[in-house]
């Protein structure tokens, strides 16, 4: 069940609205002149962002307002699982998702940016944005891995062309979907130093799949094979269901994992894990480790006790995982 507070420092039709399964949101409001953006973007009510779009309407980025003085890297943060907006609108407010918990916590050091996935419209909040069944047709015609990064790809070299971004440094955070994803950009997109992927696993999906089967005391035998097995036969359709994801998307991200991202990527690496976690297990983080210290392959390796998707721990209160793991990558991409 969705809880709402009030949201310390926003103006007063402003709320924090939490999800313990799919969303943390958190709207607050920070005080950075809103002029000094660039004139393209349009702001986002009660929020520093700014809605930038390009190539005919077909994309959708937000970035932060520039607060003055030398240029800011840009801090790119990849959505998890989802048709939803990284902005919605309730009850005649618009409520900010966990970039602008991203940008509090950067505290002006960085121009947060976020993008909107193919297929999604601003402020786009279906009931159930984790099932594509709900989601615009759009989406579940165009979502896949493929789709997703390249239209990152995009979206980062339209920002680095706004005035009051330092284009010599950027840090790509993914979290959960959004960790695979964000380590297929670093391996696509010129220019990306620093990758942070959290609460994403590291083998293929099957495996956080077999095993999130299996706490649920399922057999994977019956629940997941023979349906990944329909997927193999029909890779393409985005009218075939498994999971609550069209076979296309699942095809698109089974054929990778981030492990194997992980290690053609010429970015830093960080990865931060909860040993809490129920949706992908720690025992998918722990392969990840092995897979690299075989390799060799240096990476910063955050393992929260106790932590949870969000990296929560026990009695804490979203955001507070967050702001905590947020602000150890933050200052790692600065050293």
């Amino acid at each position: 069940m969705d809880a709402r507070v009030p949201c310390s420092g926003c103006p007063p039709d402003v709320t924090l609205l939490g999800s313990a399964m799919w969303r943390l949101i958190l709207c607050c409001w920070c005080a950075i002149p809103l002029a000094a953006a660039d004139p393209a973007g349009r702001p986002v009510p009660g929020t520093p962002f700014f809605r930038y779009t390009a190539d005919g309407g077909r994309l959708t980025f937000y970035l932060s307002a520039h607060a003055g003085g030398p240029a800011r890297p840009i801090v790119l943060f990849v959505q998890g699982t989802g048709c939803d907006s990284p902005f919605i609108l309730e009850n005649g407010r618009i409520l900010s998702g966990v970039q602008s918990t991203l940008h509090e916590v950067s505290a002006g050091s960085a121009r947060i940016m976020v993008v909107e996935k193919p297929g999604v419209q601003y402020l786009d909040n279906p009931a159930q944005p984790a099932d594509a069944k709900h989601c615009r047709p759009e989406f579940v015609q165009r979502y896949s891995l493929e789709s997703w990064s390249k239209t990152l790809v995009r979206a980062l070299e339209v920002a680095r062309t706004i005035d009051g971004v330092d284009r010599t440094r950027t840090l790509v955070i993914g979290h959960s979907e959004g960790a695979i994803v964000g380590l297929r950009v670093s391996n696509q997109a010129r220019g990306i130093t620093h990758v942070a992927a959290l609460s994403g696993g590291g083998p293929s999906y099957l495996f956080h799949m077999s095993e999130f089967f299996r706490k649920k005391g399922l057999d994977p035998e019956k629940e997941l094979y023979p349906c990944w097995a329909d997927v193999l036969g029909d890779p393409a359709s985005t009218t075939r269901f498994c999971w609550g994801q069209t076979f296309r998307q699942w095809s698109s991200f089974m054929k990778t994992s981030v492990v194997a991202e992980a290690l053609r990527s010429r970015s830093a690496l960080y990865f931060g894990h909860g040993t809490r976690d129920a949706q992908n297990p720690i025992s998918a983080f722990d392969v990840l480790r092995s897979e690299l210290a075989a390799r060799g392959r240096k990476a910063v390796l955050d393992r929260v006790e106790a932590g949870d998707h969000g990296f929560d721990l026990p009695g804490q209160e979203p955001p507070a995982g967050f702001v905590a793991v947020f602000g150890r990558i933050l200052a790692w991409f600065r050293a």
